[in-house]
């Protein structure tokens, strides 16, 4: 799937129709031996270094803002170019925040996490903090899937319910200034609800993505007969691949 979704934009950008084939291989080949790396580490490690990678993803965040250090796409500085590979250090942001709330409440243990300034609050701090950074971006989805994981993790330690709803409550009129303040996520929210409101606008590559999931049917056109990845359907070979995918392998495979 991700040569026949590529394959295309590739020869148009790159000449080459296997570019992003290639790449992907590199990176599950990387991912492989990162996997292992992992398995054979002891996790008491990471722990031990949490508040150092904290640190470090905060350094990370803040560089993004350094004139001529980090790469604008669309608008958002979110990535580093690196060899000719992107990084973006929100991802190892969600990688540090969650391995310093695990060691946090390794720590502390139940009978702490029900008191508030010393069990809860330390770690809706740092996740605040990261949080503010990321938004900067600006990064709205990545704030909002890392704060309902550190939500879960404290609920699992044993934090009370009434500090999560508190935390909730606060947060609804920032989420609600956040989306709502801002042109273009009011569209995207508009455009979700009803694509056809402005189907040549915002609402154009969601009706084209579900173009693409009707006319897969079922069972599909076959793998590389997609007619909208023929640059019907922006953004295809990424953040709509799964369109591509309903549409040559159905329903079923999708």
């Amino acid at each position: 799937m991700i040569y026949s979704s590529t394959a295309i934009y590739s020869w148009e950008k790159y000449k080459d129709s296997a570019y992003f084939l290639k790449k992907q291989l590199i990176f599950i080949t990387v991912g492989i031996f990162f996997s292992f790396l992992v398995m054979a580490m002891d996790y008491r490690v990471l722990a031990k270094y949490s508040k150092i990678l904290v640190l470090c993803a905060l350094l990370l965040l803040v560089l993004l803002h350094v004139p001529g250090i980090s790469r604008e796409i669309s608008g958002a500085k979110r990535w580093f170019r690196i060899w000719g590979f992107g990084f973006q250090p929100s991802e190892f942001a969600n990688l540090a925040v969650i391995t310093y709330v695990a060691a946090f409440l390794s720590k502390k243990g139940v009978s702490r996490m029900e008191r508030f300034s010393s069990g809860f609050l330390p770690a809706i701090i740092v996740l605040g903090v990261v949080s503010i950074l990321i938004l900067i971006q600006p990064d709205l989805g990545t704030v909002v899937a890392l704060g309902m994981v550190v939500a879960l993790m404290l609920f699992a330690a044993g934090a009370k319910l009434r500090y999560l709803f508190y935390i909730f409550i606060a947060a609804v009129p920032f989420l609600y200034l956040l989306v709502f303040s801002v042109p273009y996520r009011r569209q995207r929210i508009m455009a979700f609800l009803n694509p056809w409101a402005d189907p040549l606008g915002s609402g154009f590559q969601l009706i084209q993505s579900q173009v693409a999931l009707g006319s897969g049917g079922w069972f599909g056109k076959g793998l590389g007969k997609s007619i909208q990845k023929l640059s019907y359907l922006p953004a295809a070979h990424t953040d709509f691949i799964f369109s591509i995918i309903g549409e040559e392998l159905g329903f079923i495979a999708a």
